[in-house]
């Protein structure tokens, strides 16, 4: 029996250290060709991850208010949180919605790829919600003014207020 444990775990073991073998390979072929003497200049995570000059309020569910200095034109709320994990969530007009969202430095927003349900609601409604995520998905900058949230970028500018 002894026997029959040895060989099945040699092919588990060659395919761990294959792969701890491609790893050190991407990771060295990533950090490009080395000149001697001559040491890789670093691209720090922190520059991109960086902390804002304001920290964002994590865990917080907004409403939007106006989106483009207009009224929304319809009485559903819609719906705007990053979580810890930084777990963007909320409700476009029609449908619910979720990404990957990251505050980032200069108070910039970046906003993965957005997972979206599939209901079907009036077309007005559904053509808000398009340019309603559009905004949010070009990263915007934000800011903290008397309380609301403020997002400004190519995609308009949605002002939001605190939930209840």
């Amino acid at each position: 029996m002894s026997k029959i444990a040895r060989k099945s775990s040699v092919p588990i073991i060659l395919a761990l250290g294959c792969g701890a073998l491609a790893l050190v390979v991407v990771s060295a072929s990533a950090q490009g060709p080395r000149r001697r003497g001559q040491e890789q200049p670093k691209q720090p995570m922190g520059d991109l991850l960086a902390t804002p000059q304001k920290q964002f309020p994590l865990g917080t569910t907004w409403v939007l208010k106006a989106f483009n200095d207009k009224p929304i034109p319809f009485k559903e709320e819609v719906t705007f949180s990053i979580d810890s994990d930084y777990r963007g969530s909320g409700y476009s007009g029609c449908n619910t919605w979720s990404a990957t969202v990251y505050p980032v430095k200069d108070q910039k927003l970046l906003v993965g790829p957005v997972a979206l349900t599939h209901k079907q609601c009036d077309k007005s409604i559904m053509q808000f919600e398009l340019q309603y995520l559009a905004a949010l998905h070009v990263g915007p900058n934000w800011d903290l003014d008397g309380g609301d949230l403020v997002m400004n970028g190519q995609g308009g500018k949605l002002r939001f207020q605190r939930s209840l």
